[in-house]
């Protein structure tokens, strides 16, 4: 996808934000119900949420996170020991220019059995190729570790190498919000170039925290 320095006319800019006003307004009922109710996330919204990063993280490539160049991203296969958990690769370029390939991987779930098992299963995620992985979850952090005392801390320890990424409304609405606009572009009459010249001077982007979080975990803590 292209993009162009100058800014958006009155026009394109008057009907893309309107496009992200609209499906902002009818995402976050929704949303509001999947917060307060932990229970309720589920396979759809694991699908949905990584779909959503997967977009904005793409429309970043070439940019930089405090440093961090935004390279390139992969899709992982869906079979496989990881058993289609690993949703899929970012690479990045650190400041001391070495490579690092990010897994990505959306666990909304609040079965203990579920989040127990995949946390197991993630423990070898290097063996994809990978130097992290970023978990994201909704909830708390330490709650998880008190629910899931024996894997979590190993998967999050040093050695192993996992980062823990809380999901905030703000910032998945903004996600899946974005993900809306392109999905029901035609029905707003409205142009991808137009929508990601929005979202590169908006800078909506660039400064999620959810965004900023999964980049700056590709910074890699080498264990003592």
């Amino acid at each position: 996808m292209t993009s162009s320095n100058s800014p958006l006319s009155n026009s394109d800019l008057r009907v893309v934000t309107t496009a992200f006003a609209v499906e902002r307004q009818v995402l976050t009922p929704e949303l509001s119900h999947l917060f307060a109710n932990p229970l309720a996330w589920g396979n759809d919204d694991k699908q949905r949420i990584a779909a959503g990063l997967l977009l904005c993280l793409s429309l970043t490539i070439g940019q930089t996170i405090n440093e961090i160049e935004i390279e390139r991203l992969e899709r992982l296969p869906a079979t496989g020991r990881d058993r289609g958990l690993i949703d899929f690769k970012l690479i990045c370029r650190l400041p001391d220019l070495r490579q690092v390939h990010l897994g990505i991987c959306v666990l909304p779930f609040s079965d203990l059995d579920v989040v127990n098992e995949a946390c197991n299963l993630l423990l070898v995620y290097k063996d994809f190729g990978l130097d992290r992985l970023c978990l994201i979850r909704q909830g708390n952090l330490m709650t998880d570790v008190d629910r899931v005392p024996m894997c979590l801390p190993k998967l999050l320890s040093a050695d192993i190498g996992g980062h823990f990424i809380a999901l905030k409304f703000k910032d998945l609405l903004t996600i899946l919000t974005t993900l809306s606009v392109f999905q029901h572009k035609q029905q707003h009459q409205i142009a991808n170039d137009t929508i990601f010249n929005y979202l590169l001077h908006s800078k909506q982007l660039i400064e999620n925290e959810l965004i900023k979080g999964i980049v700056m975990a590709a910074q890699v803590k080498k264990s003592h």
